[in-house]
């Protein structure tokens, strides 16, 4: 890779439009329990579109408005205000952002299957 070469991807990327409900406590210890949308997610992780300001750091839990299963995610960036990224954060995990919303990456086991069973 070279200082003009963009970064590698650890994951590809689904762009999608999926109502979440997003929870947690911000830097105050004041709870917060908003709606919010994922605009897109990977195996590691999403970006999600808010009104609140979260910080860098601090773990939000995720859970579409129409499902059961639930993730928790850790705020990696925050858009800066007043640039086309406001109100947008990147999250990561482990792997659980994608399941939540029903969507299997290749070499990931799919829905009823466990890790290291293949999918034919």
């Amino acid at each position: 890779m070279t200082a003009n070469s963009p970064p590698v991807r650890r994951s590809s990327r689904v762009n999608i439009t999926c109502p979440v409900r997003i929870s947690g406590q911000l830097r105050e210890h004041a709870p917060f329990d908003e709606d919010a949308q994922l605009v897109t997610i990977s195996k590691y992780g999403g970006k999600l579109k808010t009104r609140l300001s979260l910080q860098v750091g601090m773990h939000v839990k995720v859970k579409p408005r129409h499902g059961k299963k639930a993730a928790i995610l850790k705020v990696v960036w925050v858009g800066q205000e007043n640039s086309p990224r406001a109100g947008e954060m990147g999250l990561e995990c482990d792997g659980g952002i994608a399941r939540i919303v029903g969507i299997y990456f290749p070499g990931e086991p799919g829905p009823g299957k466990r890790a290291g069973q293949a999918d034919r």
